[in-house]
C-alpha cells in the first residue's frame, strides 16, 4: 500500500505542477501576445478554455496529494497530530513547512481559480469584444501575481519533498 500511495502522490504532484507550468509559461504568453496584437486572436479564449479544462484535473491532483500525504505521514512515518505539532526534529520541521505551504496554495488557488481568475478573464473578454485595450487593473495584476506565487510555492514544496527523503 505504501508504494501505491507514493506513486499516486508523485504522479499527482507531476500533474499539478506540469499543468501549472504549461498554463503560466505557454498559455499565458499566447494570451498576452493576443492582447498585444491589433487583430484579436484566439489566445485569450484558448487560455480560458485550457484553464477551465485543467481546473478539475488540478483540484483532483491537490486532493490526492492531501490524502496520500496524510496517509503516508500516518501509516509510514507514524506521525500523529500530537507528534506533528510537538516534535522538534529536522524532518518534522520540513514536513510542517511543506504542509503549511500546501495549505497556503490551497487557499490561494481557491481565490485564484474560482473568484479572481474568472472575474478578470470575463473583463478581458468584454474589453476585447468591445474593441478596447485590455484593462490594466489591480485585479489583473493580482491574478498574475497569485499564479506566479503559487507556482513558486509549489516548486518550493517539491524541493522540500526531496529534502524529506534525502537528508
Amino acid at each position: 500500500m505504501y508504494q501505491a500511495a507514493v506513486i499516486i502522490h508523485v504522479i499527482s504532484a507531476i500533474t499539478w505542477l506540469g499543468g501549472m507550468l504549461f498554463l503560466v509559461l505557454v498559455m499565458l504568453s499566447l494570451a498576452r501576445k493576443d492582447m498585444a496584437s491589433e487583430q484579436p486572436g484566439p489566445g485569450l479564449a484558448m487560455l480560458k478554455d485550457a484553464a477551465n479544462r485543467f481546473l478539475p484535473v488540478a483540484w483532483s491532483a491537490m486532493m490526492l496529494l492531501a490524502v496520500t500525504g496524510a496517509y503516508l505521514a500516518w501509516e509510514h512515518w507514524g506521525i500523529r497530530p500530537g507528534v506533528f505539532f510537538t516534535n522538534d526534529s529536522r524532518f518534522m520541521h520540513i514536513l510542517q513547512i511543506k504542509s503549511g505551504l500546501f495549505l497556503f496554495v490551497l487557499v490561494s488557488s481557491l481565490l485564484h481559480d474560482f473568484w479572481l481568475g474568472p472575474k478578470i478573464l470575463e473583463r478581458l473578454q468584454r474589453a476585447r469584444a468591445a474593441g478596447l485595450p485590455p484593462p490594466q487593473s489591480l485585479g489583473r495584476r493580482l491574478v498574475l501575481m497569485t499564479a506566479r506565487v503559487n507556482l513558486l510555492v509549489v516548486l518550493t514544496i517539491v524541493v522540500l519533498a526531496v529534502l524529506l527523503i534525502r537528508p
